[in-house]
């Protein structure tokens, strides 16, 4: 992915190492918004190249996207980490401090391993962008507080701003999103598929056994 072009980049933000003189957080999501209207446009231009899932290029439009969290995914199958594609397939995620655009190779917790395509005829205000975007807004500058400002919720709030198949109310359901996409989501790889599931067995058979022997 062209790593020039990323408004939200904090090295462009905040200078080389974090240093430097600072961009005006208004310029910067102005910046993201022109992204965002020049993928909408590209998106009504050519609509069927835009929705391809390409894995190997970590291009994920209209999808939530999900990884796991070692350690934790291999004792809670259902825990991990997710993002959202934009309708050009950018992936951004929520660490804290505000949205981020994904690091090449997938998420910050290790490549995409699972994700869930959406359609975007069921936007039902704005567009799938337009949901995006607002929701990066809604997130700007909000800590990550573990099990409440999460990733889960970025998603969750993104899909609220878009009204996604009508439903008002996704920043209430922000953990139905982890098991919607344990349910329903497609694998990427199979070698991505090994990594995650191997562990989650090795680690809950051994939990199956201590438990039925004390």
């Amino acid at each position: 992915r062209d790593q020039v072009s990323d408004p939200m980049d904090p090295m462009r933000v905040n200078g080389s190492n974090g240093v430097g003189p600072r961009i005006p957080g208004r310029q910067v999501m102005r910046e993201v918004e022109d992204e965002i209207q020049l993928s909408d446009a590209a998106e009504l231009g050519s609509t069927a190249i835009s929705s391809k899932v390409d894995v190997e290029h970590d291009l994920y439009p209209h999808c939530i996207v999900w990884t796991p969290i070692h350690g934790c995914t291999w004792c809670f199958p259902f825990v991990g980490h997710m993002g959202i594609g934009t309708a050009s397939g950018e992936v951004w995620e929520f660490m804290g401090g505000g949205a981020s655009k994904a690091p090449r190779g997938g998420l910050s917790f290790g490549p995409v391993c699972r994700y869930l395509q959406l359609d975007p005829k069921k936007v039902k205000r704005g567009t799938w962008d337009e949901g995006c975007l607002n929701g990066m807004k809604r997130v700007r500058g909000s800590p990550h507080g573990a099990c409440v400002s999460n990733c889960h919720s970025f998603v969750a709030e993104c899909l609220h701003e878009m009204r996604y198949a009508g439903i008002p109310c996704w920043n209430w359901l922000s953990y139905l999103l982890a098991v919607w996409i344990f349910v329903l989501g497609r694998f990427t790889t199979v070698w991505r598929t090994a990594g995650c599931a191997i562990p989650c067995g090795i680690v809950l058979t051994i939990i199956f056994f201590v438990w039925f022997r004390t």
